[in-house]
């Protein structure tokens, strides 16, 4: 299916990690994932991304702080 690919949209990587779209060109895709900007080629966002509405995104960043809050309060425990 063919699908617009504009700057802010929210997609899930590969590992599920949410990203937001920075920059689009015919050939690349750049995007924001934990305050860095990656680059890939369309072909692979294609491939590997996700798209996510905004309830969905919302849900996996609060699953992904709850389990980086709780590695952080193990590690402060050991």
């Amino acid at each position: 299916m063919f699908q617009l690919i504009q700057r802010g949209q929210i997609y899930a990587d590969a590992l599920g990690w949410p990203i937001i779209i920075h920059y689009v060109t015919s050939q690349i895709v750049r995007y924001w994932r934990q305050g860095r900007i990656n680059t890939a080629s369309i072909d692979r966002f294609q491939q590997d991304f996700e798209y996510l509405d905004f309830h969905e995104a919302r849900r996996i960043r609060a699953e992904l702080e709850t389990s980086e809050h709780i590695k952080h309060l193990r590690a402060m425990r050991a």
